[in-house]
């Protein structure tokens, strides 16, 4: 900084006054700049979300409309009179009470060519149906072609379930399903019960293959950058253009989350070139979500020809700039050599020098506001200093009223009524604890001590309060070796602890557990005191977070001191982070920075 200062002081002041002007036509032309090409940013996100969005709703249209198509076929198939007379031969010949045993009927050859003329009319090319099988009443497959029966039978079963009582077309998840000659495909299946029209009895079934591929065909080809995904509702991806994803979880597989709510909805997510627009649309009838994922440079591209155009104004606006601040500089010498070198005289620290030059032109009144300012600053420094001094004797008794006296007087009753059980060698104990949590709670008037040191303090504090009510708690403490010499503010755990063990496992009926862990989390101190004692509810987790809700003076006091305190030593990015849940737990993080002691 000193290098700097020499440097420029060392400039002449016509060159100062052109450097100034110069900069301040740099940062209007940045400023402005950046404000139309956010504008313009918003402007192509805006108009992104609008052509998004129809195109969505085009996409849930033309998926409806095939859905629908499917399901027409799936009843035309299931109404044709030709496969329902086979299909009611076949219940007929197998019928308990016409026959002793099962005959297949479908193998006839004159009932499998009927049942191929009827479905040939349903299945490509003539539809976006890739095969058609057929489960009989008396739990045949129907081998007609295309269909691996042995694939419909394992996945699907012989028999009938829940859903085949309904007559509507029901459409399974995403499967694998085998097709003669060609292998496995990610398929839909729809099926609709076969009800013979004369007689009213469930004759049949019959199972129509829509490949997924069918399904992203609506979709492939519309997006100029992103990537379109349909989601089921169990969260599993069952269409995508990428198909390494399908069968994925879509929040594990793209970390996107879908709102449950079911509500169409538009949003960003990620930073940088990460950044994500992420479009939903409910298709309602299935429970399924269509997803677009555009990254935002792709929307942001068409601002390049915007920027390059900011760029060659901004380049004429400077060139101008620079030929007229060099002129207005010219013109401005003289007049402020005095009060240049009243400044400098100030700069090694001559903080009562002040200038003599008088005059009522700018520069007299710049003189005199200068002046002016040197002793508001001075008067600002005694200030601050004075600030200062009350801010330590303040930090002082905060950290003074953490060691509490009712904690020496119950610890001192301890240690009585252990030598009055004749427990002596407990009692000896319980001393050495309590003066080595005093020892250490003083520990000479520092107020940043070691993690070891915080935790020796800790333990301290816990096997006495472990003597007191043995019968309801008990406490592990887990702390990586790598952390012990980092500082902490002194006495960081045991307000916590202590709200631990009074407001959490006191009021619980069992024994309960506190648990101290540590680590180093990149270039952070991480500490979590967890206990499984009676929780908090929302409110009280949010006024310690806060820090300015009061809840409960008994119980977050202490806790809200805490975090204030760090906050104020280290900065916001720092503190306590709580999570509890009402009668069962809860858990409070400490975040420190990875500082040595």
């Amino acid at each position: 900084m000193k290098g700097f200062s020499k440097y420029i002081a060392g400039i002449s002041i016509k060159n100062k006054i052109f450097i100034a002007n110069i900069l301040i036509i740099v940062v209007f032309i940045s400023t402005q700049s950046y404000f139309a090409n956010t504008i313009s940013q918003n402007a192509l996100i805006e108009k992104e979300i609008n052509n998004s969005s129809r195109e969505l709703v085009l996409i849930k249209n033309n998926l409806q409309t095939l859905v629908s198509t499917i399901e027409d076929y799936s009843k035309i198939l299931a109404s044709d009179y030709r496969l329902q007379n086979v299909l009611y031969n076949d219940f007929l010949l197998n019928n308990e009470l016409n026959a002793s045993k099962l005959v297949e009927g479908l193998n006839n050859l004159s009932m499998k060519k009927t049942l191929s003329e009827t479905i040939s009319n349903i299945v490509e090319p003539n539809t976006k149906i890739k095969a058609v099988s057929i489960l009989t009443s008396n739990h045949h497959w129907v081998d007609v072609g295309f269909a691996d029966n042995a694939y419909a039978s394992r996945i699907f079963g012989d028999g009938y379930g829940a859903d085949d009582r309904f007559y509507l077309p029901t459409w399974t998840g995403l499967t694998k399903f085998g097709f003669l000659y060609e292998g496995e495909h990610n398929v839909f299946a729809v099926s609709k019960t076969v009800i013979h029209k004369d007689t009213g009895k469930m004759v049949g079934r019959v199972f129509l293959y829509v490949k997924e591929t069918t399904i992203a065909s609506i979709y492939e080809g519309e997006n100029k950058g992103g990537e379109f995904y349909i989601v089921d509702s169990a969260g599993q991806i069952i269409s995508s253009q990428n198909k390494a994803m399908l069968y994925r979880n879509f929040k594990e597989a793209v970390s996107i989350s879908i709102p449950e709510n079911g509500e169409d909805t538009a949003f960003t997510q990620g930073s940088g070139s990460k950044e994500m627009l992420i479009f939903t649309q409910r298709f309602e009838p299935l429970k399924w979500t269509i997803v677009s994922v555009i990254p935002m440079d792709d929307i942001s591209s068409d601002r390049k020809q915007i920027n390059q155009l900011m760029i060659g104004i901004g380049g004429a606006c400077l060139l101008l700039a620079l030929i007229v601040s060099f002129l207005l500089s010219g013109s401005i010498t003289r007049p402020i050599f005095q009060l240049a070198k009243t400044m400098r005289e100030i700069r090694t620290g001559k903080m009562q020098v002040r200038s003599t030059y008088q005059s009522k032109d700018e520069i007299g009144y710049l003189s005199e506001g200068f002046n002016n300012l040197m002793n508001r600053i001075e008067a600002l420094m005694a200030e601050n200093v004075e600030k200062q001094r009350t801010k330590a004797e303040i930090e002082f008794k905060l950290l003074q009223s953490q060691v509490k006296p009712h904690f020496l007087y119950n610890t001192v009753e301890t240690i009585i009524s252990l030598i009055k059980l004749g427990l002596g060698k407990q009692a000896i104990q319980a001393a050495q604890y309590m003066a080595n949590f005093y020892k250490i709670s003083l520990s000479k008037g520092n107020d940043i001590i070691s993690i070891g040191e915080e935790m020796r303090l800790t333990e301290s504090y816990l096997e006495i309060q472990q003597l007191r009510y043995v019968e309801y708690m008990e406490y592990t403490m887990e702390i990586d070796d790598e952390i012990l010499p980092y500082s902490i503010p002194k006495l960081t755990l045991q307000p916590i602890v202590e709200n631990a063990i009074y407001h959490g496992l006191k009021l619980k009926k069992e024994k309960g557990i506190i648990r101290i862990t540590g680590r180093r989390c990149g270039n952070n101190v991480e500490i979590e005191i967890y206990d499984n004692g009676v929780g908090m509810h929302q409110n009280q987790t949010k006024a310690i977070m806060t820090g300015f809700s009061v809840f409960d003076e008994a119980g977050g006091f202490g806790i809200r001191s805490v975090s204030n305190r760090i906050r104020m030593l280290y900065g916001e990015r720092y503190g306590l982070q709580v999570e509890s849940e009402y009668g069962v737990y809860t858990k409070i993080i400490i975040i420190l920075p990875l500082l040595h002691h």
